[in-house]
């Protein structure tokens, strides 16, 4: 098996470029994350995509505490979030 050398940038931010033939390669992206796995020696031994999550894939991982219907959720948010501003708007107020 021939192995070639691929290289890529690391901005200031953090952010790798990956080479377009990794890209290809790997199948990968714009969005998709890669799992970098390193062994003991602090070398990367192995970089791979990894997995989207869908919406579905974390649906039911949280149980609600009582059972409410989009609207509901909805109206309920709203309404805390109004109440949140009213409270900060009174700390304002008092000083």
């Amino acid at each position: 098996m021939t192995q070639e050398l691929l290289s890529g940038r690391l901005t200031s931010k953090g952010q790798l470029t990956v080479p377009i033939e990794l890209r290809t390669l790997l199948n990968l992206e714009e969005g998709d994350r890669l799992a970098f796995i390193i062994d003991d020696n602090r070398k990367v031994i192995e970089v791979k995509p990894k997995p989207k999550k869908s919406i579905r894939d974390v649906m039911g991982a949280l149980k609600p505490s009582k059972n409410l219907d989009v609207d509901e959720a909805i109206e309920l948010a709203r309404r805390e979030r109004a109440k949140k501003i009213v409270d900060s708007m009174k700390d304002v107020k008092d000083e």
